[in-house]
């Protein structure tokens, strides 16, 4: 088989890039090929080369963004100082990342059609396993240094960022708070913190 070559993935990223503009404006049941062909100046046999259909194109911009927001928290946790550290810089980190990528935010917690469920079913679980499996690492070792409180899986999640992820949600929907930028960091590190931290 052949190996990309640089202008191939060239193509790849300038189709995905128009592809992101064109769901969000039109989601991705409403987007057309010829709208995509349109926006990225590539063929229509281009789009197919690369991607098969639009909905596996849909899919692959899905476990594209997640994947690299994943790589990005991850990144923020080992290299964390401490414990809380570590759980106040992932909750900052999903709020810089999304007021830097509020596109991609959009994309990631809002445009789940039924037909990119589907078609990044398979990637996405796996990537979210190894996620979880991380995060998870991170987390049990500093409940044995006595840090952090032992809690099931799921209240992790919803104690540490559920509060965040709703607050960019609203944000990214269009509230009545600030576009420019994320307020309430401070508040919402420090909750996440409480919420986790072992009381002594």
């Amino acid at each position: 088989m052949a190996t990309p070559t640089a202008l191939d993935e060239t193509r790849r990223d300038a189709i995905l890039n128009a592809a992101l503009d064109c769901f969000l404006l039109h989601g991705v049941a409403g987007t057309t090929v010829d709208d995509l062909r349109s926006a990225s100046g590539a063929s229509t046999g281009c789009i197919y080369h690369h991607f098969g259909s639009k909905e596996q194109l849909a899919a692959a911009l899905y476990v594209q963004i997640l994947a690299s927001y994943h790589d990005a928290f991850l990144a923020s946790l080992k290299t964390s100082r401490s414990a809380r550290t570590g759980v106040e810089g992932a909750v900052r980190h999903h709020l810089h990342w999304v007021a830097a990528r509020p596109s991609h935010a959009k994309y990631l917690f809002h445009c789940r059609e039924p037909e990119v469920v589907s078609e990044s079913n398979r990637a996405a679980r796996l990537l979210n396993a190894n996620f979880y499996a991380e995060a998870g690492g991170w987390l049990a070792d500093h409940v044995r240094k006595g840090h952090i409180r032992a809690l099931a899986p799921e209240l992790y999640h919803a104690l540490w960022m559920g509060p965040s992820l709703e607050y960019t949600r609203q944000w990214l929907a269009g509230s009545s708070r600030p576009r420019d930028q994320l307020t309430g960091e401070r508040q919402l590190a420090e909750a996440a913190w409480n919420a986790l931290r072992v009381v002594r």
